[in-house]
């Protein structure tokens, strides 16, 4: 099943293109996250005094290095730049020298995107709530916000609420029923009409991509809540966005020793192919919000804004 790491995967074929990067080996372990020197295995041409060098093994955050000192093939470095953190990384992990974008970089923008994905789209959980005759609401506790002091975490809107059937009746019933956040981020099921007997009520609701881990191995499916036909949508997220970063580096008037004309600083290829991206992005999430708008339907009496109106109160 597809994981973090394959969508960072898919990224870097979008934003590379047929673009290559040195690549080099650790030829001895780093055994320490503080350790400031490393041996290469091929001595690539590309490392050199102020160098960034991408380090990734697959199993690791990749973490960027940069070079201080080459002495053949063995490396001065300064450990977690960017951001990132040192790590001890095995003989054979992979070196990128000065890549387009790190592998760190490519990670946060992957994971970013996840985090930022719209309300219209969103994991669909169940639960249950056990309704006595008496009991005018029940708290489900699978609906708790991910995030005690952030409203919306755990719970979008109710997609569906149906009721074990009445005497002689061989079918399921659905129930009126709204959902109510408490100050404390748990959500209680309100029951809108009465009941002749205890009843369990079988509920499907929409809820955030769970995004409180979001490692490498982390499986978007059974974990996040992202169903196959979205994978794609994260690498054409990220993707956008760290190519139109790109751009702002034409705009550097200091990277040239000479005055930069102003078609060198104009906005290029670099930027349209963001836009191209970014419109790819704004695409996929509007085909999959329809998917989950005809599997799902549009509920009336909406108190926010999405594309299923919710029955949350606040």
């Amino acid at each position: 099943m597809a994981t973090i790491a394959d969508c960072i995967t898919r990224t870097q074929r979008l934003i590379n293109s047929n673009t290559r990067s040195e690549i080099d080996e650790l030829d001895t372990a780093l055994d320490s996250a503080t350790d400031t020197t490393l041996k290469v295995k091929y001595g690539a041409d590309g490392i050199r005094v102020g160098s960034y060098l991408s380090i990734s093994n697959g199993d690791n955050e990749p973490e960027t290095v940069y070079v201080h000192k080459v002495n053949d093939v063995n490396v001065t470095i300064q450990r977690g730049m960017q951001g990132s953190t040192g790590k001890n990384w095995a003989a054979g992990s992979m070196i990128e020298v000065e890549p387009r974008f790190s592998g760190f970089q490519i990670a946060e923008a992957v994971r970013d995107t996840i985090r930022s994905l719209p309300n219209n789209l969103y994991a669909v959980s169940t639960a249950t709530a056990e309704f006595s005759t008496t009991a005018q609401s029940v708290t489900v506790a699978a609906m708790n916000d991910q995030d005690h002091d952030t409203p919306g975490t755990g719970f979008y809107h109710l997609l569906s609420a149906t009721r074990t059937a009445r005497d002689q009746e061989d079918r399921l019933l659905n129930l009126n029923c709204t959902v109510q956040r408490q100050i404390d981020g748990t959500y209680k099921v309100i029951r809108q009409e009465k009941l002749e007997k205890a009843v369990t009520v079988n509920l499907i609701y929409a809820h955030p991509f769970v995004t409180t881990a979001l490692a490498l191995g982390t499986v978007l499916g059974t974990t996040v809540g992202m169903p196959d036909s979205m994978l794609d949508i994260p690498s054409l997220g990220a993707s956008a966005s760290l190519l139109l970063g790109e751009e702002s580096l034409r705009l550097d008037l200091h990277s040239q020793g000479d005055s930069r004309s102003d078609a060198s600083v104009a906005a290029g290829d670099r930027a349209r192919y963001s836009m191209i991206l970014q419109g790819q992005y704004d695409r996929r999430v509007s085909q999959e919000a329809r998917k989950l708008m005809s599997l799902y339907g549009i509920r009336s009496g909406a108190s926010v804004s999405s594309v299923f109106p919710t029955t949350l109160l606040r």
